[in-house]
């Protein structure tokens, strides 16, 4: 019973009218219930609410705001974001240079990545051979050429000196091959712990260097515009302008470290392009 007293409460029709204060006339009326002005305000504040959205979502309306993060705002942070992202990661460079530094001040060779993947066991593709390839090999093996590595008596003369023929830099396994089109441009090889580097010709050491990624470097630059590189070496034994004999010990390959092999890459270019080693010696 009191159920529907309290919907025919809510369902009663009441007249709300507009009346002339001085005539007493009435002007409009409208019949409204209870029921239908509690649904004519929620449909209200509905339609004031969806307004109230779209004018946040889709106008600069709270930038106007002193305080409240806008449109603004948000971009300063995202910009915010990206500086940070660039800071940590020429920070976290920093670091790892400082760290390699931080090894070969203790006799150690720096390692990256690549090295990691190297000593794994990836091998690069075999390569096309290049036309500088074969005039290199014919004239180390044309009879009487000055650059012939192979005589009767095991030696060669070039310029009035005698030299021996192409030897091999350092012992070990060939880890990586030569693969110029992906970027290598020698053969690593991972060779016993603590191993003398030898010249594998005669003569004048060009270049005694180091970087994060390479390490130390030595290049020596031969007859015939034929120039050696011995990278990631552990210590370097000769000075720039210095002469050298194939043979002659010219740097140290590094120390075990952490059950990981050194190594060193070789690599061996002739009128400034970079040649197989392994076509002309035997590791």
């Amino acid at each position: 019973m009191k159920l529907k007293e309290i919907a025919g409460y809510l369902r009663e029709r009441n007249k709300l009218s507009l009346r002339n204060v001085r005539t007493g006339q009435e002007i409009w009326h409208i019949f409204v219930s209870r029921v239908s002005m509690v649904l004519a305000v929620i449909f209200l504040l509905l339609i004031l609410f969806i307004l109230a959205l779209t004018t946040v979502a889709y106008t600069p309306v709270l930038d106007l705001i002193p305080g409240y993060p806008g449109s603004r705002s948000r971009e300063a942070l995202i910009a915010n974001i990206m500086k940070l992202d660039s800071l940590s990661a020429e920070v976290g460079r920093w670091e790892s240079y400082h760290a390699d530094f931080a090894k070969i001040l203790d006799g150690q060779v720096p390692t990256t990545e690549t090295d990691t993947l190297h000593r794994q066991g990836l091998r690069g593709g075999i390569s096309q051979r290049i036309a500088l390839d074969s005039v290199l090999r014919r004239q180390m093996t044309e009879e009487g050429s000055p650059y012939r590595l192979s005589d009767r008596d095991g030696t060669r003369s070039r310029g009035g000196q005698t030299t021996f023929e192409m030897l091999p830099p350092v012992k070990g396994i060939v880890s990586q091959t030569f693969s110029p089109q992906n970027g290598v441009y020698g053969i690593e090889i991972a060779p016993t712990p603590n191993q003398v580097v030898l010249a594998v010709l005669d003569g004048t050491v060009i270049l005694n260097s180091w970087n994060p990624d390479t390490g130390n470097i030595v290049a020596i630059q031969h007859g015939g515009n034929m120039v050696s590189v011995y990278k990631q070496v552990a210590k370097v034994m000769k000075s720039t302008g210095e002469h050298i004999r194939a043979g002659e010990p010219v740097a140290v390959t590094g120390q075990t470290t952490d059950s990981k092999i050194p190594h060193i890459t070789f690599e061996l270019w002739y009128n400034g392009t970079a040649m197989d080693p392994e076509n002309y010696i035997v590791f």
